[in-house]
């Protein structure tokens, strides 16, 4: 199978990065997936996105060589992966009667240009071109910042909910990303594996501050109450001043 796709830095950033067998596993499939409608494996036509492989096929694909032989992962252990990607909201796996069905969720986030040319050298094929942020939808931006904060790739199903419901609040853009950055800033980390998991902790924060925004807080022209001292002290401290001018004791 010829042609690229797409594999962003932040890649190694994410949790996947460091799953052994989950990480085999997405790359494998993302780099087999059918990179257009109507594709055929075994007379099956897939849609984009998707590959047909049987877990035993797969426990020989994603084989690692370990000196002279391979060692190959158990269909326990890429069934489990496969389990931690779908929770992710990575992939998805349907079983048919030609093997396991798998989708690459988001693919076209992966696919490279149809228009790059052959004769392009190598180079020129490995930069990859970002779309300018005034090609990009509102929820484009909302999603792209969230991740690059995040040091993720994916958004799941709870985040694109989250991030519609804060769509849905007619909330100027540029304080949505504003405050997406101001929410990571100042976010305490309890220890090394805590962060922001969910972009619904930043729709709280983001509904916070723009209830704060639309609801300031009155202003006054009373001023502060000030309560004066008794004329006793006042005349105490009258003489109490005198007296120091003048070289007086007051013991």
């Amino acid at each position: 199978m010829s042609g690229w796709v797409k594999l962003y830095k932040s890649v190694v950033d994410h949790e996947i990065f460091t799953d052994n067998v989950g990480f085999r596993l997405f790359t494998f499939l993302m780099a087999k997936a059918a990179y257009q409608d109507g594709m055929k494996i075994n007379d099956y036509e897939l849609k984009k996105g998707q590959y047909i492989r049987s877990y035993s096929k797969l426990c020989d694909d994603l084989a690692v060589k370990k000196g002279r032989g391979l060692t190959r992962f158990t269909r326990a252990a890429i069934k489990a992966a496969a389990e931690r990607l779908q929770a992710k909201g990575m992939i998805a796996a349907e079983e048919t009667e030609y093997g396991m069905l798998w989708t690459i969720v988001n693919y076209s986030k992966f696919q490279g240009s149809e228009r790059i040319v052959n004769e392009e050298s190598f180079s020129e094929r490995r930069q990859i071109s970002q779309p300018s942020d005034e090609k990009l939808t509102p929820f484009q931006k909302i999603e792209e910042k969230y991740l690059s904060r995040k040091g993720g790739m994916f958004t799941t199903p709870y985040d694109v909910a989250a991030i519609n419901r804060i769509l849905d609040q007619k909330i100027p853009i540029e304080d949505v990303l504003a405050w997406i950055d101001e929410i990571f800033d100042r976010y305490v980390p309890k220890h090394r594996a805590d962060g922001i998991k969910s972009f619904t902790y930043c729709e709280q924060g983001i509904l916070d501050r723009w209830h704060a925004k639309q609801n300031p807080p009155p202003k006054t022209n009373v001023s502060e109450f000030r309560p004066r001292g008794s004329k006793q002290e006042e005349s105490f401290a009258a003489l109490e001043a005198y007296a120091k001018e003048n070289g007086i004791s007051m013991g």
